[in-house]
């Protein structure tokens, strides 16, 4: 009989939540019509769209026009980050950012410091990934217009002091702009909490539809947008509205966040005891996560002598899903930016991440780290380093 299949990868998407899929069917048939059109059906279609707008503006302290619905979360990012540079003066384009970003922040960002349009600057990390606010605002300069740092960390899960660093950088009247992708519902994340001017996330991660991804910003906060104008999501992005998708993803945020306090606390427990299971069992590994401020449910680990790709490749083959870095990058055969940035260039290419959910249970943890060891001793002994 196969081995039960255990999903670790949580932090890659998560399952859709049955709020959301009720949503999603409720309003998919009546609402069909175009948000756009001046119609009954389209009237409809806006309403329901607004509804979910100001679902999603209430939760992440925003008014309900400064709250934009996108494709995905690497499309919001896109929009925060080069769209506030487009609006910046000219003298206010030196912008800074932290080295373990996702590659949908700093893929853009290199792109405009290539052709000259700002100038980029690397913040340092700590081995944990954590950077300090105190040496982010000693950083910044007149001419510093934007500061980009996310709430936690994609692979390794550190959680960054985002509202310190939001209190560091108000005199200097720089914006900050904070991918909230893996925190929202999980930790305090909304613009009053986390103190940002943009705040970036993704409708999949909290078990909302893929395809839906949006942008929070402060009132005043200027956008000059990167994407196909048009009359759509203020004229930010073109391009007709997934109404239904948007409304299942506002009917899972609620979810989420009413169960945030109660979820984090129940995954920061399975998290340890994976941890705890691991050191038992395979004494050698090497733990990428901090045991302190890391986002809950996620482990990252290594071993010195396996690599990453092929032990997630024989995990799979055993029913169990984990990932090699981010999901964004997981094709591409190359060390993890984060693990090079945070002093582990050596287990660059040997770490993977295992990520719990709300549906995750202790058995399942016990089973999983049983299954991670039989697979490191298996190739092991077959020599498969």
């Amino acid at each position: 009989m196969a081995a039960r299949r255990l999903y670790f990868d949580w932090a890659a998407t998560a399952p859709l939540r049955d709020e959301a899929r009720d949503a999603w069917l409720a309003c998919a048939a009546p609402e069909f019509g175009n948000a756009s059109s001046q119609h009954e059906w389209g009237r409809h279609a806006k309403a329901a769209l607004q509804r979910a707008r100001r679902t999603f503006a209430d939760a992440l302290g925003a008014d309900r026009d400064d709250l934009f619905f996108t494709g995905n979360g690497s499309e919001a990012n896109l929009l925060a980050v080069v769209g506030a540079i487009g609006a910046l003066p000219p003298g206010r384009r030196h912008v800074l950012v932290s080295p373990i970003e996702h590659p949908s922040v700093l893929e853009p960002l290199d792109a405009l410091a290539a052709r000259g349009e700002i100038e980029l600057e690397r913040l340092p990390v700590d081995r944990s990934g954590r950077i300090d606010p105190a040496t982010v605002a000693a950083r910044c300069r007149p001419a510093t217009g934007l500061v980009s740092v996310m709430a936690a960390n994609h692979e390794i899960g550190t959680v960054e002091p985002v509202a310190a660093l939001a209190a560091a950088l108000r005199p200097t009247g720089a914006l900050l702009h904070c991918d909230a992708t893996q925190a929202i519902g999980k930790l305090p994340a909304s613009l009053a909490e986390l103190g940002c001017d943009l705040l970036t996330g993704s409708a999949h991660k909290f078990g909302g539809p893929r395809g839906v991804g949006f942008l929070a910003r402060r009132r005043g906060v200027a956008l000059a947008t990167p994407l196909s104008p048009g009359r759509q999501e203020q004229g930010a992005r073109g391009g007709t509205e997934d109404v239904a998708s948007c409304v299942a993803a506002a009917a899972a945020l609620t979810a989420a966040l009413g169960e945030r306090t109660v979820v984090a606390a129940r995954l920061a427990a399975l998290a340890a005891q994976l941890v705890a299971r691991l050191r038992e069992q395979l004494p050698d590994v090497t733990l990428h996560s901090s045991s302190e401020n890391t986002l809950p449910g996620l482990v990252n680990f290594s071993f010195a002598d396996v690599r990453g790709d092929w032990l997630v490749a024989a995990l799979d083959q055993r029913g169990v899903a984990v990932s090699h870095g981010s999901a964004c990058a997981s094709l591409a055969a190359l060390p993890s930016p984060v693990l090079v940035a945070i002093g582990a260039r050596e287990r660059a290419t040997n770490s993977i991440r295992a990520s719990m959910g709300r549906a995750t249970t202790t058995d399942d943890v016990e089973e999983v780290a049983t299954r991670v060891r039989d697979v490191v001793v298996s190739l092991r002994a077959r020599g498969v380093f």
